[in-house]
């Protein structure tokens, strides 16, 4: 059987999020010139600290900040 979501690391720690664990998942919701976006970035929920980090970083160096998510994906599907 295999697993939807397929060997996803932390940003953080870059250790191997696995499947029965929730995540922080960080989106940039705006597309960059040329229609591209920035690709999500995945974090343990123990890492949450690292991911309000990074978006204050992503603030910090833009002259536009964007919108940004920042989404926990649970491991039921019936709870997402």
């Amino acid at each position: 059987m295999s697993s939807t979501r397929s060997n996803i690391k932390c940003a953080a720690c870059k250790k191997r999020i696995p499947d029965h664990e929730p995540d922080l998942v960080l989106q940039d919701l705006e597309a960059k010139p040329g229609g591209a976006r920035r690709r999500p970035r995945y974090f343990h929920t123990r890492c949450g600290d690292a991911a309000y980090a990074a978006y204050a970083a992503y603030v910090a160096a833009s002259e536009k900040p964007g919108v940004y998510l920042l989404t926990v994906r649970h491991v039921e599907e019936m709870a997402n």
